[in-house]
């Protein structure tokens, strides 16, 4: 295929010549010339004759891949105001909105944000997909010729193919950017399919098979704001097909199989996410995520016992999973009414996996936080008692409890890092503490809501 290349403008460029941005050398490809040529090929791909000529679809898909860069030639995302204007000279008019410009031309609108350009749009195109025709043109070419000799024609308009993935690329991104989520997602699957043509060799592109998937994403939940749970669904399971396909690969590790989780959840298929996790934990045993999501699902389902049976079946192939412990203990209280015995067994389930994984601030805050339930739960009914032996009873649980709600919750405060909400979180409950064992005129109540008023 011919390519476009200006010598004279690039080295003008290189060199910072002024005398280039007056230059005539005709940078832009002729609109009314790609339209005239455009309306022969359409002629000759219904001539009795020419049409079934290979040849005559090899110059029509040459044809619509120049008319797709027409106006793109010289381009990159990135560049600035400037460059292009070596390139393509002023612009007819120009709009501006906030960081956002738009360099209008005859045919094409750029669009620059904090002076780099982002996308375009087309005005009046000479064909609303003319990377699709082009594609459509070259398979038509390796139809027709005899079957012995496809291979040969594919190795002949393999650059010619290379070049369009590039330009389908291209055109996938402006899309993305544009937000034309549908357009964007048939560009890249339009790579996908030039890959599985013979002359690639079964070549696997995962970049875009994970473009596939976040668009396709994008599209689903486009779909669900709009009330469109169908079509929602159709694009997530989609979503989940090329995830499942970088999994096989095993491309982008369990990270995958943490997306497909958040795909299904859009769907509210629960189950599907269950299965996902379990089919990502058979390649990533040690992945703490994949078991926390799992018994998470089991948990916000109330499916208490097989999720103990998912956490049982882990902690015989791991027993120094630090998530399962944790997840063990949530689902043996995940009840309305529980017994003190089955909280200290999820408390003790708590400290193995802080045993294993001292560095996690929630099972720290998880801990603290029963530890104060249970003890305002005795204060509480020492409110009630009148018994003076059985209100001393009381008060001595509830204080044993809050001294260890104590320890647990400042460690939390000390590793909680950056994230404010359980800094806030356990000082609000060791405030409450604090003022029920010592008053307010304690200095460990002092501090603790000095440090509240601080963050």
């Amino acid at each position: 295929m011919k390519r476009l290349i200006y010598f004279a403008v690039l080295a003008a460029f290189m060199s910072g010549s002024v005398a280039a941005q007056d230059a005539s050398v005709p940078i832009m490809l002729n609109y009314s010339t790609l339209q005239k040529k455009a309306e022969k090929s359409d002629e000759q791909i219904v001539h009795e004759k020419k049409g079934l000529k290979e040849k005559t679809w090899i110059s029509r898909g040459e044809l619509f891949q120049d008319i797709d860069n027409q106006g793109l030639e010289q381009l990159q995302i990135g560049i600035d105001k400037n460059t292009l204007k070596i390139f393509y000279k002023d612009p007819i008019s120009t709009e501006k909105k906030d960081n956002t410009e738009i360099f209008k031309y005859e045919t094409i609108d750029y669009i620059f944000e904090d002076g780099r350009l982002r996308g375009w749009t087309r005005n009046d195109p000479l064909h609303e997909a003319p990377l699709h025709e082009a594609l459509r043109s070259y398979k038509k070419a390796i139809e027709l010729e005899d079957a012995d000799k496809q291979m040969k024609l594919q190795e002949k308009i393999k650059d010619n193919l290379d070049e369009l993935k590039l330009q389908f690329q291209r055109s996938g991104q402006n899309k993305y950017f544009l937000e034309e989520y549908q357009d964007a997602l048939l560009a890249f699957e339009s790579i996908l399919e030039i890959n599985e043509i013979p002359v690639y060799e079964g070549v696997i592109d995962t970049l875009m098979i994970n473009y596939c998937g976040i668009v396709a994403r994008e599209i689903g939940a486009r779909q669900m704001r709009q009330g469109n749970e169908d079509e929602a669904e159709k694009m997530y399971r989609k979503t989940i097909d090329y995830y499942d396909r970088l999994a096989e690969l095993g491309y982008g590790g369990s990270s995958n199989y943490i997306q497909m989780t958040r795909d299904y959840y859009a769907i509210g298929d629960t189950i599907g996410a269950i299965e996902n996790l379990k089919k990502g934990l058979e390649q990533y045993a040690d992945s703490s995520i994949l078991v926390t999501l799992a018994a998470q699902a089991y948990y916000l389902m109330d499916k208490n016992e097989e999720g103990l049976d998912f956490i049982a079946e882990r902690l015989e192939q791991k027993p120094e999973c630090p998530a399962a412990y944790y997840w063990k203990g949530l689902l043996i209280t995940n009840e309305d009414d529980v017994e003190e015995e089955t909280i200290k067994q999820a408390l003790a389930l708590y400290d193995t996996s802080l045993m294993y994984d001292p560095a996690n601030a929630n099972v720290w805050y998880q801990s603290g936080y029963v530890n104060y339930a249970v003890g305002a739960n005795y204060f509480e009914q020492e409110s009630y008692e009148e018994n003076p032996d059985f209100r001393k009873e009381l008060n001595e649980k509830g204080v044993d409890y809050y001294e260890r709600a104590i320890e647990k919750l400042e460690k939390t405060y000390d590793i909680a890092e950056d994230d404010m909400t359980l800094k806030k979180e356990s000082l609000d409950l060791l405030k409450r503490i604090y003022y029920k064992l010592y008053g307010g005129e304690d200095e460990h109540y002092i501090r603790t809501n000095e440090r509240l008023q601080n963050l």
